[in-house]
């Protein structure tokens, strides 16, 4: 038997389970829905989920030129100069001139910047809880081999389609 959610339907363009532009449209949704929670739970400390990527991939990474940081964070040049300028204006994260070329940036957390990592995991975490906490443990490993199975399908700029 199949259950609806309750007082509302799945998409307005149609049935996901048969529609795959609908389906398109509720996964959007279900990434829009994360995205505000995560916003909401991160407003707080000053920060938004673009900040958060960040933190935390410096947090785990260390020190790391601008170019690796996008290429971790799948962000092009301009939004990462972007984030970045945003993250210096709050006392976050430093650039400083990379030892082995003068040319590029590495950036890094200041001491500010990991106390916000460390909290902006924290509240991450909590938004992850309510999320997908009630998936079962095979439910999730299932939802996220078909999310990397949409990923590896979709083309990029930088990748084709497989």
């Amino acid at each position: 038997m199949d259950i609806e959610p309750p007082g509302r339907p799945p998409s307005p363009l149609g049935d996901p389970r048969t529609d795959d532009a609908a389906l398109g449209l509720l996964l959007a949704t279900a990434h829009d829905a994360a995205r505000t929670a995560l916003n909401l739970e991160l407003r707080p400390l000053g920060i938004e989920t673009r900040h958060f990527g960040v933190l935390a991939t410096l947090a785990r990474n260390g020190p790391t030129s601008q170019r690796r940081l996008g290429a971790l964070l799948d962000l092009d040049k301009s939004a990462v100069v972007r984030i970045m300028d945003e993250l210096e204006r709050l006392g976050l994260a430093v650039r400083n001139r990379a030892a082995h070329d003068r040319r590029a940036y590495a950036i890094e957390l200041t001491d500010e910047g990991r106390r916000h990592a460390h909290a902006s995991q924290r509240a991450a975490g909590a938004v992850g809880a309510r999320l997908f906490g009630w998936l079962a443990p095979d439910e999730r490993t299932r939802l996220v081999t078909l999310l990397t199975g949409i990923v590896d399908h979709a083309p990029g700029d930088d990748r084709a389609p497989r």
